[in-house]
């Protein structure tokens, strides 16, 4: 290996910059986009191709937002699953995309860590690495890394906060768990409460951090109810969930921006919404509480009627069989999104029968104008 590696001691995580400013898009999908091709290109040089290897929740939150040939096309030779065996590529370096736990930590140390019969002669999986995790990274596993055999050839550790999903263009999902409500409102269910919190909490300061702004944290407080307990006691039945989670995000906010301040050198102590250039953001949280209704209450929306009706892969996908002119069957799967289909994203939120009434205007109006239409139709 022609690279030695370095023996100087790590600094700590850094959040990857997040320079959008007002005037640039807002649409959630492009802008998580861009961040991981932003840190996916920033370790490549000319006539050098990396390895990236991800876990499957990283893959998961890459594939929400790229197709994998645009990873490729970063000068990647390929990507690779961090729970599986691979390849070794001793003379490339690795970009890993990591969640910050410790399977995947862990997992990314034994790349770099001889058996004990492989001391002598011993080549790592990779050249180095250049590690990138989703959030942020605790503080006992960056104490972990940096004690590891693996600190030698480890070039950088950046914090890209890019925890969510991007359901749409302006619409995110923090889906903690697999029963958020239960684990939420449940009096059985403490334990996973705060987990939830946490987890919800983390993955909306990664939109914060992604929109780059600086809220006020606004939150729902209900009024205190009593109920009778029996025996002339009486105790608050409302459980007080907005709160819990504000307080919970403005401490997370609180540490972020006490980072990229200390980072800058401005020594500000106490970042916030003051620094937003404009009208100041506003973040207000509320949960179900406000609105008991919405849930059973059915959206009449070309988009509601398509996922009631229409079985969809990953939320997004259709896939349905044609018939060639030759007998053959071929299945073909269509993307319902709002870059690959431009009529899904003008139609989605109109009302089903305003919707049938426009689609059968379009129709009309492609058989007019269409020679081969109206042959096929009156032969």
């Amino acid at each position: 290996m022609s690279d030695t590696p370095s023996q100087s001691p790590l600094p700590p995580p850094e959040p990857l910059p997040q320079k959008h400013s007002k005037q640039s898009s807002y649409s959630l999908v492009e802008l998580l986009s861009k961040n991981i091709i932003t840190a996916i290109s920033l370790t490549v040089t000319a006539n050098r191709w990396r390895v990236v290897v991800v876990d499957q929740p990283s893959l998961k939150i890459i594939s929400n937002a790229l197709k994998m040939h645009a990873i490729l096309e970063q000068n990647v030779m390929a990507v690779q699953l961090i729970t599986r065996t691979r390849q070794p590529y001793h003379d490339l370096d690795a970009i890993y995309v990591l969640v910050p736990c410790a399977d995947s930590v862990l997992r990314m140390i034994d790349d770099f860590t001889p058996d004990s019969y492989q001391q002598e002669d011993y080549q790592p999986k990779y050249a180095h690495a250049h590690l990138y995790f989703t959030g942020e990274l605790p503080e006992e596993l960056f104490s972990q890394l940096i004690s590891s055999p693996a600190a030698p050839y480890i070039r950088n550790i950046s914090e890209l906060f890019v925890e969510y999903n991007p359901f749409e263009s302006r619409v995110f999902l923090t889906t903690p768990s697999e029963q958020p409500f239960y684990s939420l409102y449940s009096p059985h269910a403490k334990k996973s409460t705060t987990k939830d919190l946490d987890a919800a909490s983390d993955r909306l300061l990664s939109v914060i951090a992604t929109l780059g702004i600086h809220p006020y944290i606004r939150y729902y407080s209900p009024k205190e109810t009593q109920k009778d307990s029996g025996n002339g006691d009486s105790k608050s039945s409302v459980p007080r969930i907005s709160e819990a989670m504000a307080h919970r995000l403005q401490l997370k906010l609180d540490s972020y921006y006490s980072h990229e301040s200390s980072k800058n050198g401005n020594g500000s102590a106490s970042p916030g919404p003051q620094k937003d250039h404009g009208p100041p953001s506003v973040v207000l949280v509320l949960d179900r509480s406000v609105d008991l209704y919405a849930p059973l209450v059915h959206e009449l929306t070309y988009q509601a009627m398509v996922y009631d009706l229409v079985n969809l892969e990953d939320g997004n996908k259709y896939v349905y069989t044609t018939k060639t002119n030759d007998g053959q069957f071929n299945q073909v799967e269509a993307e319902l999104s709002e870059k690959a289909d431009p009529l899904w994203d003008k139609l989605r939120h109109e009302h089903v029968g305003s919707v049938a009434r426009i689609l059968a205007e379009r129709l009309e109006r492609l058989i007019e104008g269409s020679t081969g239409i109206k042959a096929l139709n009156s032969g």
